[in-house]
């Protein structure tokens, strides 16, 4: 349930993108033919590469719930884009043919490749740091499935293994728009939203990128909290359950906290249990300079970086919510896990 909604809910940001800014960047990973007419066999005026900046000359128009192009742009579908482990169908990668200038020719380009800077960065919200990716595959995070044009990275795809272990393998991820119009313009909820997959056409938990390289590995044991949503909690309660938190190595308590302004509120706190009686708490993310998005949940525990040592990946559900993966690489004296990364998940349910 709480995928779903976060699918929908989350683009809702992205359906009034209006083309007032004309400057769209090409992110398909083979770059992107500008073409002599409107269709995929026209002659090929150049090929703008991954992260280049066009300039689109077809103007959107129409009212919310229908999109209309002036001049009238010509609708295809080329090939397909990837399932997801929330949809299992393939479907067809449609667009426009968008009349687009690109080193000084015109042409035209599939729309299905061209992502306008409002889809690319719509938030103010931030990584954590310039070490670490966190990135789903259903294109429910619109703030952090940007591409990243830096190609120094790597990428990895923790995937549940038909055993219920986890395996950790390299991936390459592709980026595409999903075009949500139908046939005469019209749609529900938002017209375009960018999307993530993976080559090879699998589909992972998480896709992590990080700036070192990590070696392939299988038969990880773990936890993922979509096999048994309620095994961390106590039967018949919302509690969470002390003998599971502690078998991962993690103390969840209930506490008083004193917010300014307000009133003391509770809340459940987390903490990461180390060697030698060593307890870190799970701070939350700001979201804002006021307000904090507390941790609502386990989603994933295991050796994911290959140190010998559990790490995480907690979910913080509310007004904004994230994704947040702790890696048990030491960083600083004394710490037990640190966080990496974090998926901004935004509107949650």
């Amino acid at each position: 349930m709480k995928s779903a909604c976060l699918f929908v809910l989350c683009f809702l940001t992205l359906s009034d993108a209006s083309f007032s800014q004309r400057t769209f960047t090409v992110i398909s990973n083979n770059g992107l033919k500008l073409r002599e007419k409107p269709d995929r066999n026209g002659r090929v005026l150049a090929v703008a590469p991954f992260g280049a900046k066009v300039t689109v000359l077809t103007n959107e128009k129409g009212n919310y719930g229908k999109v209309e192009y002036d001049p009238p742009a010509r609708r295809d579908t080329i090939g397909l884009l990837f399932p997801t482990r929330y949809n299992s169908r393939q479907a067809g990668h449609a667009g426009y043919w968008w009349k687009v200038r690109y080193s000084g020719k015109s042409g035209y380009m599939f729309s299905g490749f061209l992502a306008d800077s409002a889809m690319l960065r719509n938030s103010s919200q931030k990584e954590l740091n310039n070490q670490f990716r966190l990135r789903t595959t259903e294109g429910n995070a619109g703030a952090t499935n940007n591409p990243e044009f830096d190609p120094g990275w790597h990428w990895y795809g923790l995937f549940q293994q038909p055993d219920s272990q986890f395996a950790v393998k390299k991936v390459n991820p592709r980026y595409a728009m999903e075009d949500f119009t139908g046939a005469d313009g019209t749609y529900n909820f938002y017209s375009r939203a960018i999307v993530i997959q993976t080559d090879p056409p699998e589909s992972p938990i998480y896709i992590i990128g990080t700036r070192n390289a990590w070696k392939e590995r299988t038969g990880i044991d773990g936890f993922y909290q979509l096999n048994d949503p309620r095994v961390q909690f106590l039967p018949n309660s919302d509690e969470f359950d002390p003998g599971f938190m502690k078998k991962h190595g993690i103390e969840v308590v209930r506490e008083k906290i004193r917010v300014e302004g307000r009133w003391p509120i509770e809340r459940w706190e987390w903490y990461i249990l180390g060697e030698g009686g060593r307890r870190q708490r799970a701070a939350p993310l700001k979201v804002y300079d006021d307000y904090e998005a507390p941790l609502s949940y386990l989603v994933w525990a295991g050796d994911l970086d290959g140190d010998g040592k559990t790490d995480y990946i907690f979910s913080a559900m509310g007004e904004m919510g994230y994704d947040v993966l702790y890696l048990s690489t030491q960083w600083g004296e004394g710490a037990v896990a640190k966080p990496a990364a974090v998926l901004w998940t935004w509107y949650t349910c």
